[in-house]
């Protein structure tokens, strides 16, 4: 198996994206499982949750129908009340009307008759307005029951939303998640791995570096622009020579769009790491040639290779095109630039 250093430089910022949102993970597969099980929680929970509901929504029936038959018993009540106090207010107006005036009693005389008005007053308002006052006296009663009354409308209205609600917490790390799995840095990384695994099937004569910063002391100048540093997705060193990868994880329209618009393509990317690491190499007395591979893991078929320099491959291929390829390195030139480069890592 090829001698591997470094990591995905993609896997790692998925990682670093989903360490900003909350998880703790170290690798992509361990943002495919959190998803998968925090998937698996919302739909164990969603069904608890739908149960709870339904059962809640059976004991407000139940209050609201008992709630129902408490007021019917309190109405009854309440207007025995109200026809005692008119009775009573009847003899007190009574008496008050048997009230004569005398100088003597002028005080009492005056209360009495402020007593006679508001005494007649509630008679008239309980003879005139008698539901008024039941609603005043079941003023509480009623505004409990209206609650539950709302409460059951919604719960049977809003059953699912209120499902999602109750579940907040699972859905917006589910939502995360899958904003993470959605991102280009997780795409990139699904691309990565895969080539990554593909490569590992070189053998132990080759050396496979991941995630590549090439940094030179001076900028250069090349194609019309100064350079001094470029990241590259992969770099393999072995018997076959030096090879300078970029990995493409593009759906099968985009990549042919992307390849055959004329503007910015990978050629111009890969082009620039390619020759950064000839030009690392040659600064440190190793003059080597520097093959470029762009590999493209989300499109089924590759597009036509329109640019000499640069091999375009499906990633399923990619060590056998390496492997296959004329030997031109000693084991000890590959040593030697294993040795140089993997501190780049």
């Amino acid at each position: 198996m090829v001698i591997q250093y470094g990591k995905s430089g993609a896997e790692k910022s998925a990682i670093n994206l989903a360490k900003r949102a909350g998880f703790s993970v170290g690798t992509l597969s361990e943002i495919d499982f959190l998803l998968d099980e925090t998937k698996e929680q919302y739909r164990e929970e969603k069904s608890i949750t739908y149960n709870q509901i339904t059962l809640e929504i059976e004991n407000l029936k139940r209050n609201i129908d008992t709630y129902e038959k408490t007021l019917e018993i309190q109405k009854s009540q309440i207007v025995e009340d109200i026809e005692s106090e008119k009775e009573i207010l009847r003899e007190k107006i009574e008496d008050l009307q048997a009230i004569k005036f005398e100088i003597r009693h002028l005080l009492n005389y005056f209360f009495s008759t402020l007593k006679l008005r508001h005494s007649n007053k509630k008679l008239c308002y309980l003879e005139t307005e008698p539901d008024v006052e039941m609603n005043k006296r079941l003023k509480r009663s009623l505004s409990a029951l209206e609650s539950l009354e709302r409460r059951l409308n919604y719960l049977e209205n809003n059953t699912d939303k209120e499902v999602e609600s109750r579940l907040s917490n699972i859905v917006l790390q589910v939502n995360k998640l899958e904003g993470i799995t959605d991102s280009n840095d997780y795409k990139g990384a699904v691309g990565e791995l895969a080539v990554i695994q593909n490569l590992c099937e070189l053998s132990d004569e080759y050396c496979l570096l991941n995630d590549v910063y090439i940094e030179l002391s001076d900028y250069i100048k090349f194609d019309g622009s100064y350079l001094k540093s470029a990241q590259i997705d992969h770099l393999v060193i072995g018997p076959t020579g030096v090879y300078v990868i970029e990995t493409k994880n593009w759906s099968q329209n985009y990549t042919e769009s992307v390849f055959n618009d004329g503007k910015y393509t990978p050629y111009d990317q890969i082009k620039r790491g390619n020759y950064l690491v000839y030009r690392y190499l040659k600064n440190n007395n190793i003059a080597q040639p520097v093959e470029s591979i762009i590999v493209v893991t989300g499109s089924r078929i590759p597009p036509c290779d329109n640019n000499r320099h640069t091999k375009v491959l499906s990633h399923n291929y990619v060590s056998r095109y390496i492997s296959n390829r004329n030997q031109i390195l000693s084991e000890s030139t590959v040593n030697t630039l294993a040795n140089k480069l993997r501190y780049m890592v």
